[in-house]
């Protein structure tokens, strides 16, 4: 089982789509009823590693992102009677997909590893 961090990703989730019905508004206009507005959301598959081959941490990272993704349209309903439309993003699918992993303090410890080698 993977643990994350309490950042709002259900533990051991997989990552998959999240609705979340909402009043759009834009230009102090607003729909008229409530729309689905989707996001991605759930855990991946992100790990470290010793590799004997490279000597040294490997580091795999992907995240819960859109992979396909559409445009919807929608009238909004202004103060003055009048209507606008809006378009928004609506996603079709998420997917874990590779990313870069971050290091926090990576010079930091290449700085140390440099020190104790000088000693």
């Amino acid at each position: 089982m993977l643990l994350l961090p309490a950042s709002g990703i259900p533990k051991g989730q997989p990552c998959n789509i999240s609705t979340t019905t909402v009043y759009l508004e834009s230009q102090g206009c607003h729909a008229k009823e409530l729309v689905n507005v989707t996001s991605c959301r759930g855990s991946c598959g992100t790990f470290t590693f010793y590799s004997t081959k490279m000597r040294s941490l490997e580091h795999t990272c992907s995240c819960c992102q859109e992979v396909a993704a559409s445009e919807r349209k929608i009238q909004l309903s202004c103060p003055d009677n009048t209507e606008i439309s809006y378009t928004y993003i609506h996603i079709d699918t998420c997917a874990c997909l590779k990313t870069e992993c971050s290091v926090p303090g990576r010079s930091e410890m290449a700085n140390v590893k440099s020190r104790r080698r000088r000693r």
